[in-house]
């Protein structure tokens, strides 16, 4: 049970304002932000560039929060507590070391250029049918949001699986040495981070397999460069794929209708996903369940109720229109895979591209949207295009010249400038994919597709 007491040891903390038995009794949950406070909750302020969470510890205690760390002194209220550190950010990562260091359960950590959040949650769909645990919240995978899910973990879990990022090299080391994981999950490497790691051979270099113990256990996605990783690593590894040297091979794959099929031996899976690059985090879920104990008709019926994550090839339909959203932190390796998924749907109208940039491509940026542009015809079939942020000339570009008619593909520099064409240019029966990173907000696209009235075909 960790305790109030517990905590200011561990920080070297100075309490404040402390009510009656709160040195002994049981911490609640911790959050980072002060409106998602509940009664009991700990608020710790973490200062930004442009906010001091201290500055909100008031609204906190009006929440109900039992207390507060922060790196200055706050007004305590009667019956609650605060804890002053120096640095909030600092004593956040050594009460999540001392959490960690006081669990006994497996810690399983996954990370990769793309597949990390699919990954993480499919694992937790399988194991938590028969164990208890925990799993990264969202996307809690960097130096802030690794230690609020490490503190998510109960002594009671059997589990918790984690969720890391890397921001640049030598991050994930640091993030692992903190999760300190006994298996880890690597799904794949991209070019996604060109921009901060410099280039795929230094993004390996930063990955997480040289951080598991010699009784751990690592799963990795069929790649070259991962294969090459393997021998880096002191504990046992296998690879998740369909070559036949994978420990974990899949056979007989089909994606239709929305639903991922394949074979793993003799047992038939079916996971309610859209398109075959789920194919890495449902193998490696298998491997790591089966690591754990979990025979594979388990793990097969644990996936057949998996909820896909919000925005990811999350598809709706809109008044006859069908809309793929697929808003992430997109990578040139998501966005080819997304893209083929647009050209396998079966549908009587046209395929349509919404997409933003693809961000931390670094040199590597304009040459990438220009070939992403070109994909979007060759691969996606794409019949109408349109690009929309800071490389959206280069995608059209590479539309264009890969034969797509002027008229059809539209370089704009913002979301809001993507609406009239779209209101005017969607027809029931057409599929549009929306895709791009996530700072361009074009989730709003498909809540504008909600309020525009589709016009009707001749």
């Amino acid at each position: 049970m960790n305790t109030l007491k517990d905590l200011q040891q561990t920080t070297g903390g100075l309490a404040r304002g402390e009510a009656a038995g709160a040195r002994t009794a049981r911490l609640g949950p911790v959050v980072a932000d002060s409106r998602q406070v509940e009664p009991g909750s700990v608020f710790w302020a973490l200062k930004g560039q442009r906010h001091d969470g201290a500055d909100f510890a008031e609204e906190a205690f009006q929440r109900g929060a039992a207390g507060v760390v922060a790196s200055r002194a706050v007004d305590t209220p009667e019956g609650r507590w605060s804890l002053v550190v120096e640095d909030s950010q600092k004593a956040l990562w050594q009460w999540a070391a001392w959490v960690r260091r006081q669990f006994t359960g497996m810690v399983i950590a996954v990370t990769g250029t793309v597949g990390k959040t699919t990954t993480r949650q499919m694992i937790h769909t399988a194991l938590k049918t028969r164990l208890a645990g925990t799993a990264s919240p969202r996307n809690y995978n960097n130096q802030i949001g690794l230690p609020l899910s490490i503190l998510r973990i109960e002594p009671e879990h059997d589990y918790a699986v984690l969720e890391l990022a890397a921001a640049g090299e030598g991050e994930i080391a640091r993030l692992a040495a903190l999760a300190a994981p006994t298996i880890g999950v690597i799904t794949h490497l991209s070019d996604a981070h060109l921009g901060t790691s410099g280039s795929r051979g230094k993004i390996a270099e930063a990955e997480l397999l040289a951080a598991l113990p010699p009784d751990g256990y690592a799963v990795v996605g069929d790649d070259p460069w991962l294969r090459h990783l393997i021998a880096r690593s002191p504990a046992k590894a296998t690879c998740v794929g369909l070559s036949a040297g994978c420990g974990v091979m899949a056979c007989d794959v089909r994606s239709r209708g929305g639903t991922l099929e394949f074979r793993v031996n003799d047992c038939e899976f079916s996971v309610p996903v859209w398109g075959r690059h789920h194919l890495t985090a449902a193998l490696a879920t298998v491997a790591v369940g089966r690591n754990m104990g979990f025979e594979l008709e388990e793990i097969a019926e644990a996936l057949r109720h998996y909820e896909p994550v919000p925005m990811r090839c999350e598809v709706i339909e809109v008044r006859g229109a069908t809309i793929i959203n697929d808003v992430r932190n997109a990578s040139p390796t998501t966005m080819e895979a997304v893209l083929e998924l647009l050209r396998d749907f079966d549908t009587p109208g046209r395929r349509i591209m919404v997409c933003g940039d693809m961000k931390e491509l670094g040199d590597e940026a304009a040459p990438q949207h220009h070939r992403l542009g070109s994909q979007a015809v060759t691969l996606g079939g794409v019949d109408l295009l349109l690009a929309c942020g800071q490389y959206a000339r280069y995608v059209v570009g590479g539309a264009r010249a890969a034969g797509m008619p002027r008229m059809r593909s539209i370089a704009v520099r913002t979301v809001e400038e993507t609406l009239p064409y779209l209101g005017q240019a969607i027809l029931p029966g057409d599929v549009v994919l929306v895709t791009g990173a996530r700072s361009l907000e074009l989730q709003r696209v498909v809540e504008a597709l909600h309020r525009y009235p589709l016009r009707r075909g001749a």
